[in-house]
């Protein structure tokens, strides 16, 4: 494993068995520490949790030509698996060097969730 500052910064605050460095990340984001990486330094965030959100989020991005039909396609089986579409954007095109993919935005609610 690469000895970065984060992971030798993590080792320093927890010893916990490990094979990746990912897995030393996720006991100590498990236990309410977060790397700041502006600071380079692990810090502790003992705020009560939030509600997880209930909406789905997700962004489509492929050829300009092919991201409706694409995006549409995710629906359709979104839909089919329980979920209800809330919004759906205007394809948005990305800048250059890759002017020729877009992306849709989609918003799906749990029906399941919903009641």
């Amino acid at each position: 494993m690469k000895r970065t500052q984060k992971y030798s910064k993590a080792l320093n605050l927890l010893a916990f068995p490990h094979q990746t460095q990912d897995q030393l990340y996720s006991e100590l984001n498990r236990l309410g520490w977060y790397w700041e990486p502006q600071r380079k330094e692990w810090v502790r965030d003992d705020t009560p949790a939030k509600e997880a959100t209930k909406l789905i989020r997700v962004r489509v991005w492929t050829a300009s030509d092919k991201v409706e039909d694409a995006a549409d396609l995710f629906v359709e089986t979104a839909e089919e698996k329980g979920l209800r579409l809330l919004e759906k954007s205007a394809p948005y095109p990305c800048r250059p060097p890759n002017q020729k993919d877009s992306r849709v935005y989609l918003t799906f609610e749990d029906i399941e969730t919903d009641q």
